[in-house]
């Protein structure tokens, strides 16, 4: 069969004429209409009647997009549609929940609470870290444009790419395409800046841990902060924390590395916790924890603290006054109390589970004693009365049951005996640590080594050391 030639043009300029119904070509040839509308019942009926045989007819003129129903839109009725062409997307990626803090802004609320003040010290970090292999961001291959095709089956070209992809990967992230996840190749912060994904092992925060901030849980190697710790905030770094300022109140510091202070850690609610060593300038009324070696240049004034390691305030002002300060290991210090002979307790060789231990397992042995006396007390008496017939059947069953509290507390004694034994053998290697101090002692200086106690009556001028021997705390001087 000869193949029917189509005039476009005149098609477009005097329509299509099918089933006596007249179809007009819009002028950028993305539809095909029925020039006037379907207004009365009988010649809707007919165009219905008529439909697959109207289908056929504009097919046969060149139309390939004929509807398989028509379609009123605009009041019109529309029999073909050319197939649009699609916009393709740049390759993208999608930042997941963890991350999107980055981008975040809160506004202060009007009325602020304590609780609300803590929700918001949460949830408004800037400084989120990643570790290895952990997801940063959902990544979105590009999607290539799709051609059209107009009402006669020509192709209708799609518009170019709007935009090039608006991020690229810094050295220390990496793209999985098995997962088609942009993820961590360190542990560190992450940044995204002019497009740029990157991870910094090191961080250097320019200010203040405040509502700017949010509460820090570094991941990396080292996190500088330039500024100070406002209250109520708090750091947790896995590395090193060097803080150039100081802390307010309320502070909570953890850190799983060594620790470099240059300003006053203070606060009665202020709490650090280190598992390595501490280098501080100063400390007030705080609450510190350093499981390894902790060096103090100025002073520890009225704090609560504890040193897995050795104790070390020799630069500086090197003082202690007020408060708590136990240490595992050795204890080196300038100076000791003050003048106003305010109470300060100090201690070296000090292990809470093996010292405490010791000294209630002593206390619990002299209540047993003094119960113990007091029942033998009685038991003697009772064997006076049986001695002198005064003994009655009333007294003879207080005796059977101090008798059988007797072997009890005996039993129990016995028992306490070994277990203090066991003790003092573990007291032997703390009781070998000494607390020296280089230039004074005041008055009312509670010393402490292991389990031993001695209290400074007078003031004694240093360099000198308390170490123990026969069970008593001693000195010597040291050149």
């Amino acid at each position: 069969m000869e193949e029917k030639i189509i005039d476009r043009k005149e098609a477009k300029e005097t329509g299509i004429l099918c089933q006596d119904f007249l179809f007009k070509v819009s002028s950028d040839d993305l539809y095909v209409y029925l020039e006037d509308p379907l207004i009365d019942e009988e010649r809707k009926k007919k165009f219905s009647e008529n439909w697959e045989e109207i289908k056929r007819c504009l097919k046969s003129n060149g139309i390939q997009l004929v509807l398989d129903q028509p379609e009123l839109v605009d009041g019109k009725v529309i029999v073909a549609k050319a197939q649009l062409p699609k916009e393709g997307l740049p390759e993208r990626i999608e930042f997941l929940p963890k991350f999107l803090k980055l981008f975040a802004k809160f506004e202060e609320p009007i009325e602020m609470s304590e609780e609300t003040e803590e929700d918001l010290r949460e949830k408004v970090q800037k400084i989120i870290c990643a570790t290895p292999d952990e997801p940063i961001a959902q990544w979105h291959p590009s999607i290539p444009p799709t051609p059209g095709l107009n009402v006669w089956g020509d192709v209708i070209e799609p518009p170019p790419l709007k935009e090039e992809k608006d991020f690229e990967l810094g050295e220390n992230v990496f793209l999985d395409e098995k997962d088609n996840l942009i993820k961590a190749k360190i542990a560190g912060v992450v940044v995204f800046d002019k497009g740029r994904i990157e991870i910094f092992p090191e961080y250097v925060l320019k200010g203040d841990v405040d509502f700017s901030v949010g509460n820090i849980h570094f991941v990396g190697e080292k996190l500088t902060i330039q500024g100070d710790i406002k209250y109520g905030f708090t750091v947790e770094c896995k590395g090193i924390l060097e803080l150039k300022g100081g802390t307010e109140n309320k502070v909570t510091i953890k850190v799983e590395g060594t620790l470099y202070c240059e300003g006053i850690i203070r606060g009665e609610d202020t709490k650090v916790y280190v598992l390595g060593e501490a280098h501080l300038r100063g400390v007030e009324f705080s609450q510190i924890e350093i499981l390894g070696n902790l060096y103090v240049k100025d002073y520890l004034v009225f704090t609560k603290t504890f040193v897995k390691g050795d104790l070390f305030l020799t630069t500086g002002k090197g003082l202690i006054y007020g408060g708590k300060v136990c240490a595992l290991g050795n204890v080196e210090v300038k100076i000791l109390g003050h003048i106003a002979q305010t109470k300060t307790e100090i201690t070296a060789g000090y292990l809470p589970e093996t010292v405490d231990t010791y000294l209630k397992l002593l206390e619990e042995k002299e209540i047993y004693m003094e119960t113990l006396k007091k029942i033998c007390s009685g038991i003697e008496l009772a064997n006076k009365l049986k001695k002198e017939g005064r003994f009655s059947e009333k007294h003879e069953k207080i005796l059977e049951k101090s008798l059988e509290e007797e072997k009890k507390i005996k039993n129990k004694l016995e028992s306490l005996r070994d277990i203090i034994k066991n003790f003092k053998e573990n007291l032997k290697e703390l009781r070998t640590k000494t607390i020296k101090v280089l230039q004074k002692v005041h008055p009312n200086v509670i010393i402490q080594i292991a389990d031993i106690t001695y209290t400074v009556s007078s003031e004694i001028t240093g360099p000198t050391v308390f170490y123990i021997e026969d069970i008593a705390i001693k000195t010597r001087g040291e050149k």
